[in-house]
């Protein structure tokens, strides 16, 4: 008895989590899930509908729900995908908190950015590296007043970091390479009161110019910062310049990357970043003799005055 006992009491303990493992779609959810399917082509690729129109019952590949049948995550990566997202669908995913379509051929009716008409309170993650995005609406930002990792790489772009960014107070990553930002060096995210979670920014490959100011940065969580390879089309020769004086009072620096850009004078005091790891900063115009920490890996290839007093 006390044996078949522990196997009923083992049963019923297991019992809520078969439950919500079978609880159906909420019907909202289904029919935006089954929208993005006929939209993105996802049921070659993925088999999303083809065995089931739920998609919390196990057969859509990628898609996570929660106990009580609401969409919390869809990851499609590399998935194949080439279509139109819509941005209608998206918002009626109410609890959606994951959301990565990277490395695809999406795009949207406008071709930018999916502007939503409502924002997602519960998305922490968006990934929409390498699609077919041709800009950033006006308001795209404000569609996710809780987004902590935001990730636009390596899209078609000609496009400005919109100012509703500053709504992103929780943001702990940004990365927006490869998009050809058309914009002056956005000083606001090294703000400790505008962003005081962010611990990697990267914008490397882009069109941002002027300078970087004195205090970007000062006591911010930064760890990872790239900013290389600023280029002006409008007036060639031109990038991203000034001094480096800047990173002495990012203390949580682990690596920096500043390669290919405009920098000039002397290299920057790294004595108080006792955490940094990466230095590059090859193709500058920097001089001086290099003090850095055996722990540090140091590029300075391509700054004909560093190894000698400025």
């Amino acid at each position: 008895m006390p044996a078949l006992l522990i196997l009923v009491l083992m049963f019923l303990g297991h019992l809520p989590t078969w439950i919500a493992a079978a609880t159906p779609a909420n019907r909202g959810d289904a029919a935006a899930m089954l929208a993005l399917a006929n939209s993105t082509g996802t049921a070659s690729p993925l088999g999303w509908g083809v065995k089931s129109s739920d998609p919390c019952d196990g057969t859509w590949a990628g898609v996570t729900c929660n106990a009580v049948g609401r969409v919390t995550s869809i990851h499609a990566s590399h998935a194949g995908l080439a279509g139109v997202l819509h941005a209608s669908d998206l918002g009626n995913l109410t609890f959606l908190a994951e959301l990565d379509l990277s490395f695809n051929s999406l795009t949207t009716p406008t071709g930018d950015l999916p502007l939503l008409s409502s924002p997602l309170q519960h998305l922490r993650s968006l990934d929409l590296r390498n699609n077919s995005f041709y800009g950033i609406p006006e308001g795209f930002f404000a569609g996710f007043p809780n987004i902590e990792t935001i990730a636009l790489d390596d899209n078609p772009m000609i496009s400005q970091i919109r100012p509703d960014v500053l709504t992103c107070s929780r943001l702990r990553s940004f990365s927006a390479n490869n998009i050809r930002l058309l914009i002056r060096f956005p000083y606001y995210f090294g703000s400790t009161l505008v962003f005081p979670a962010l611990e990697r920014l990267s914008l490397a490959g882009n069109e941002i110019t002027g300078t970087v100011p004195p205090g970007f940065g000062n006591h911010s969580k930064i760890k990872y910062l790239d900013i290389s390879r600023q280029k002006d089309s409008l007036e060639p020769g031109s990038s991203l310049m000034g001094r480096m004086d800047f990173i002495s009072g990012m203390e949580s620096l682990v690596e920096v990357r500043m390669d290919h850009d405009g920098f000039v004078g002397p290299l920057p005091d790294t004595s108080k970043l006792v955490n940094l790891r990466v230095f590059s900063a090859a193709g500058n115009k920097l001089c001086g003799v290099p003090k850095f920490a055996g722990s540090v890996a140091v590029n300075l290839d391509g700054n004909p005055d560093v190894g000698s007093p400025c």
